[in-house]
């Protein structure tokens, strides 16, 4: 079971990671590569740093599931964020329907279970 939180650990970081760095450094390219607008530039860089702080949860709570397992109540609701978030503006017509932003709500459903599942779990 605890590679299978590792894995998921790993993928959560390389997530937040990539959407920070794109936030923060090449916002031109969130369109086009995950069909986000940005409408505000200041909005997208405090977003960009708060994904980046996420990342680094995801780091600490990969050393030592076991110790930092609080951390990852904070990892079930960054994924539960990004499956309710994306999903509601969609619905709105904020963002469009496309692959790139549909496609990946089914992974970060699975993610939040299972970093909400192993939360749970004692110690």
């Amino acid at each position: 079971m605890i590679l299978i939180l590792r894995v998921a650990l790993a993928v959560g970081f390389a997530i937040d990671a990539w959407v920070a760095l794109l936030a923060l450094f090449a916002q031109g390219l969130m369109q086009p590569l995950l069909d986000i607008p940005v409408r505000d530039s200041a909005l997208t860089s405090i977003a960009g740093g708060e994904f980046a702080v996420v990342a680094c949860v995801y780091a600490v709570a990969f050393r030592d599931p076991g110790r930092w397992r609080i951390l990852l109540w904070i990892c079930a609701l960054d994924q539960l964020a990004a499956v309710v978030l994306p999903a509601l503006a969609i619905a709105h017509g904020q963002i469009p329907a496309t692959f790139k932003t549909v496609a990946p709500i089914p992974l970060q459903a699975v993610l939040a279970l299972v970093f909400a599942g192993n939360a749970r779990r004692s110690a």
